[in-house]
């Protein structure tokens, strides 16, 4: 890493829900389950241990505290080029292309 290096702390909201009623919050190892879930940034931090304490801060507060291990804190490289590909939208009715 050339940049410098911080700390994002990130929250998601899971709105899959189960046949059964269920939402599933982790896969059988722990990850978060990614299946139409909500993100939010809570804050970007210059020290890890910054990060850790608002989580827990966080993890009481209202909307946060129903899904209380649905944080993640991931680095991040500042001056780092992230999506250096275009993006496409598809949306129902488009023609699915080969």
């Amino acid at each position: 890493m050339s940049g410098i290096e911080t700390h994002v702390l990130w929250h998601a909201r899971h709105l899959a829900v189960e046949e059964d009623g269920r939402i599933i919050h982790r896969d059988a190892d722990g990850s978060l389950h990614l299946d139409e879930e909500e993100w939010r940034i809570l804050g970007i931090y210059s020290r890890r241990e910054a990060a850790e304490a608002h989580l827990e801060r966080a993890r009481r507060l209202p909307g946060f505290c129903e899904e209380p291990n649905c944080f993640t804190i991931a680095p991040l490289e500042i001056d780092e080029d992230l999506w250096t590909d275009g993006y496409f939208t598809e949306r129902p009715g488009d023609p699915v292309e080969d």
